[in-house]
């Protein structure tokens, strides 16, 4: 029987076993740079000959190094804590980045794979080399390989011309081939394969020679930190090179195998949840982050310690050290935080709100194919203080529904007469049939199952783009869930009076709604800030000391003040150069003169 070694690299810090079975090896990549002790049964890549110490421009490929020196096999296979292959028979369906995700390596999702030790071993058997599927680079928006290099963040397009060079000139075999390559438009990713130990061998040999011919040539010390794991890129570039080089020869059996991608990796994450994990989830950009954060403190303020909160922010430029802040402040007990960067799954998308909505509002559409797994998810703008559990708003029942919401009042009341053009905007564009059960879109509970058989996601972001609505994404929930809408206690969704009008409008709703209203303002259990003016520009405002009450807890409390303090300064400016410009117009513009109805535009605009 041949021995099958497939060697799964953990980076530093993540130090929690994904897997235990046979044929997988878990492995500590830059175990020289790891301090905490590391779990039974994690081999080190710092024993006998190895480059551990390197990890950091090298990557995944110190664990290759060590296995290449080290270990003996008829097979050796490389994946990552998080990737793994698919061995199943079939072909599974894949995500818009050409891969396959699951929020748990549970076994279900093992079975799915076809992770069974006899069904690895045929799949492994029948090849000679068996790459990780290939990814057209149209799908990462460019025309070739080379070019996908060139464009990718705080990489050097020069550092990929010398490593060609060097090819050219220590395997001449190669320069075609890495020339062809470089022009075509399927990449290799990540350093994942399973090789037979002759090809193996050969290969890390030509490999590791380049990279440390590359190294001796290459000045590195002032790269940025992903700038500095180029070393590893390379790498990752040349397994493509040499796997369409054996392609071109002939004689080899070569294969692909579709890469699963595994949202949760810790120890206790690998199962799948019970039914006490609630996955809650919120979007915001880096510059929210002060909000967002006290948002989730008085979350955390509020948790049964015998349930779990898996929170997940979707984002695309929040920084690794306000991750970090986070973490070290709210994660612990039965609170977990997971940020989920969400920039591949959008681009391309002219995702435009309108007004004071941010775009980061449609992330929300994602969760039907990042948590397609679930039953059910909460999902939280990040604008809001919550004052009770959670969990309770999680236990709703959505079965038969699509998801569950509360009444928007301030719609219901605009729509009702206070505001015709809503009503006409209602009938005409979102044709609803009861414009006053319109429901407000900052707290859901959603059926994601039942969402996922009625809508997909692309369709939901065509919407979007239509820049046919005025309130967003919510107006399209509004739109495809309209019947199929569980009303929710309007107190899990009390919105403030954020324009100093919104009780006038509210007034005007159906009884049953302004009383819904009134009774939820008693005793919130969210407090929604949705609208222009919100507690951190105008502290005075509406249900406003609930935030600050929070805010004072948090380490973004003097940050929070700082903008408060320079949001006043420009506003003052702002009155007075009004003030400036109506008594200037006043003297110098003809009265109804077009010139003096433009400038009257500008100074309500400065108002």
């Amino acid at each position: 029987m041949s021995e099958i070694k497939i060697f799964v690299t953990h980076t530093p810090g993540r130090e929690d076993i994904c897997i235990r079975q046979p044929l997988f090896y878990p492995v500590m990549a830059g175990s020289d740079l790891q301090e905490a002790p590391l779990p039974e049964g994690m081999l080190r890549d710092n024993t006998g000959d190895h480059i551990s110490g390197k990890n950091r421009s090298y990557c995944e490929l110190t664990t290759q190094y060590w296995a290449w020196k080290n270990m003996e096999a008829d097979y050796y296979g490389f994946c990552h804590y998080r990737r793994y292959f698919s061995f199943a028979e079939e072909i599974l369906p894949e995500t818009g980045g050409g891969c396959l995700l699951y929020p748990y390596l549970d076994a279900k999702t093992k079975k799915k794979l076809g992770m069974d030790e006899q069904q690895i071993r045929r799949k492994i058997q029948a090849y000679d080399v068996l790459a990780a599927k290939g990814i057209p680079v149209q799908a990462l928006y460019a025309r070739n390989v080379y070019e996908h290099y060139k464009h990718a963040p705080e990489l050097n397009i020069a550092d990929l011309d010398l490593f060609l060079k060097l090819i050219a000139k220590k395997y001449p075999q190669l320069r075609r081939v890495a020339e062809a390559y470089m022009k075509g438009r399927i990449f290799y990713p990540c350093n994942m394969f399973l090789m037979k130990k002759e090809l193996f061998q050969e290969y890390s040999g030509m490999l590791f020679r380049l990279l440390q011919a590359f190294e001796r040539r290459c000045d590195m010390r002032l790269y940025s930190r992903e700038g500095y794991r180029t070393i590893g890129h390379l790498g990752e570039r040349f397994f493509g090179i040499y796997y369409e080089y054996l392609r071109q020869k002939g004689g080899y059996r070569l294969g692909e195998l579709q890469m699963a991608m595994i949202a949760h990796t810790k120890a206790a994450e690998c199962r799948k949840p019970d039914v006490q994990e609630i996955p809650v989830v919120l979007a915001a950009d880096d510059a929210y982050v002060p909000v967002l954060f006290t948002c989730l403190k008085s979350l955390a303020l509020h948790v049964n310690p015998d349930r779990t909160y898996h929170i997940y922010i979707f984002h695309t430029d929040i920084r690794q050290a306000q991750m970090q802040v986070f973490r070290e402040e709210l994660e612990g007990g039965p609170v977990r935080l997971d940020f989920v960067d969400v920039g591949a799954r959008v681009a391309g998308y002219r995702l435009k709100a309108r007004e004071h909505i941010s775009a980061e509002t449609f992330y929300r559409f994602l969760i039907l194919d990042i948590f397609k797994e679930c039953q059910k998810v909460i999902y939280l703008d990040a604008d809001l203080i919550v004052r009770r559990d959670i969990a309770a708003l999680y236990d709703l029942d959505v079965e038969g529904y699509l998801l569950a919401a509360a009444v928007d009042p301030d719609f219901s009341g605009q729509c009702n007469g206070a505001n015709p053009d809503t009503r006409h905007y209602c009938d005409e564009v979102l044709k609803l049939k009861n414009p006053c059960q319109y429901v407000q879109a900052g707290v859901l509970v959603l059926n994601v199952r039942a969402l996922r058989e009625k809508l997909r996601v692309p369709e939901l972001f065509r919407m979007a783009e239509s820049g046919h609505y005025r309130y967003s994404d919510q107006d399209i929930l509004n739109i495809v869930c309209e019947g199929h809408i569980r009303q929710m206690d309007m107190a899990w969704n009390v919105l403030t009076d954020s324009t100093n009008n919104r009780m006038e409008i509210i007034r005007r709703a159906p009884a049953a709604v302004l009383e819904a209203y009134e009774q939820a303002r008693k005793e919130p259990y969210i407090i929604h800030y949705a609208g222009r003016r919100k507690p951190w520009q105008d502290p005075g405002g509406d249900f406003a000391q609930e935030f600050w009450k929070v805010a004072r807890q948090t380490p973004y409390y003097e940050r929070l003040l700082a903008g408060l303090a320079v949001r006043e300064e420009k506003e003052t400016f702002s009155q007075k150069a009004s003030g400036v410009l109506r008594d200037t117009a006043k003297q110098v513009l003809p009265q109804g003169s077009r010139i003096r109805r433009v400038a009257g535009g500008l100074y309500w605009r400065m108002k």
